[in-house]
């Protein structure tokens, strides 16, 4: 299911852009999923490394993995920045820390707040035993290809 928020989608038009292109999957299921994109999409909006140049709007699906829990909602961002990879990571790392989700998940593919995926970072590519960029099941997921594709302008 398509769900549309304020800045869900969202394109800017105009935006000064830095050296790399950064796309984020993100998700979450517990509390108020839309009112923590939104206030997400705010935060990236205030920090002056940043500059947002796109969001898809919001699926909602059901859980895949560990699927006795309540359906994601799911988006993509895209925006730019100089800010290297090690720090994107901090920056993920604190956003989902500030919208309430705990590191240390109960199990695989548990519930959470917030969940923000690395899909791109440019054109790089690396592969690490925890990390791969880009995103090593992107192209499986349709919580990541629906939106990216309408995102992008891609029908599917």
């Amino acid at each position: 299911m398509k769900l549309f928020t304020q800045h869900f989608p969202h394109i800017q038009h105009n935006s000064k852009e830095y050296n790399n292109i950064v796309v984020w999957g993100i998700g979450g299921n517990i509390g108020n999923c839309l009112k923590t994109f939104e206030n997400l999409f705010q935060s990236l909006r205030h920090n002056s490394k940043i500059r947002l140049y796109s969001t898809s709007y919001i699926y909602k699906n059901p859980a895949f993995g560990y699927t006795t829990q309540p359906n994601f909602y799911n988006a993509t961002i895209t925006f730019t920045t100089n800010l290297c990879l090690r720090h994107i990571f901090t920056l993920m790392f604190y956003l989902e820390r500030k919208f309430g989700r705990d590191r240390i998940r109960a199990f695989k593919n548990a519930p959470r707040t917030l969940d923000i995926d690395l899909i791109f970072f440019g054109n790089k590519r690396f592969r690490a035993k925890h990390l791969h960029i880009p995103h090593q099941d992107y192209h499986n997921r349709h919580s990541v290809l629906y939106p990216l594709t309408f995102q992008l302008g891609i029908v599917l």
